[in-house]
Parts: structure tokens; C-alpha cells; sequence
């Protein structure tokens, strides 16, 4: 088979970048959503945004989310999501995960938390 410098069946189209034939790739949508606690409830929202990650991994289309905590702000959370297209995660956001969720956090949030909604941008495109 093909050696460490043969091109993968995912770069295969980025190879042949010039031709009509060159595979797109798909669209990828991101939802990065900063949550911060409320003073000493920062553990219960970790428990939280953990369980939301964890049912969010099963949802269809959904092809990956990840939990982080501040190291320069501790309570505040970061949620990156990435959903194969708008569609997945608006059905997502539509469901009973998010709601579930939601449901939780009440009491436990500073404030709303800052979600916001972006397209992945390939390497590809800023050549």
C-alpha cells in the first residue's frame, strides 16, 4: 500500500486541487459556548457541562465536543462542539440534551453564557 508521503484518502482531493474533480469538504459547524459559575458552585456546573458533553457525544451528527476549564478565570467553562452541518446542531439545540441541560444549570450560571455559532475554516481555503 501507499507510503508516509502518499496522499490519505481525506487529502486525496487536496492533491489534485486544480482539477473539477477534487473532493469538497464538508461543511462543519462549531458552537463554542463559555459558561461561567456562580462563587461556589463551580463544581456543580462542571457536573453539569460533564454530563452534557457525554449525552452530546451521542447525538446524530454531532462529530465531537469537548469540556474545558479556565486556567486564568476558574469557573468559567468552555464548550466546543462540532456538528457535521447546521442542521445537526439546530436539531440538536431543539432537543431534550440541551434542555436537559439548561434545566441544570439554572442557579448556577454568573449569567447567560456567550454561545456563538461558526464554520470551520480549512487550511485549504486561505491559499
Amino acid at each position: 500500500m501507499g507510503g508516509p508521503n502518499d496522499p490519505t484518502p481525506s487529502d486525496a482531493g487536496a492533491a489534485d486541487a486544480g482539477t473539477t474533480d477534487a473532493v469538497a469538504e464538508p461543511e462543519v459547524c462549531l458552537v463554542i459556548g463559555t459558561y461561567a459559575a456562580r462563587p461556589g458552585v463551580e463544581e456543580a456546573l462542571a457536573a453539569v457541562l460533564a454530563r452534557y458533553t457525554v449525552l452530546t457525544r451521542t447525538d446524530p451528527g454531532c462529530r465531537n465536543v469537548d469540556l474545558t476549564g479556565s486556567m486564568l478565570h476558574p469557573g468559567r467553562f468552555v464548550v466546543v462542539e462540532k456538528w457535521v452541518d447546521a442542521d445537526a446542531q439546530r436539531r440538536h439545540y431543539d432537543g431534550p440534551v440541551v434542555a436537559s441541560m439548561a434545566e441544570a444549570a439554572v442557579g448556577l450560571l454568573a449569567g447567560p453564557p456567550d454561545l456563538d455559532l461558526t464554520l470551520g475554516i480549512s487550511a485549504h481555503d486561505l491559499a
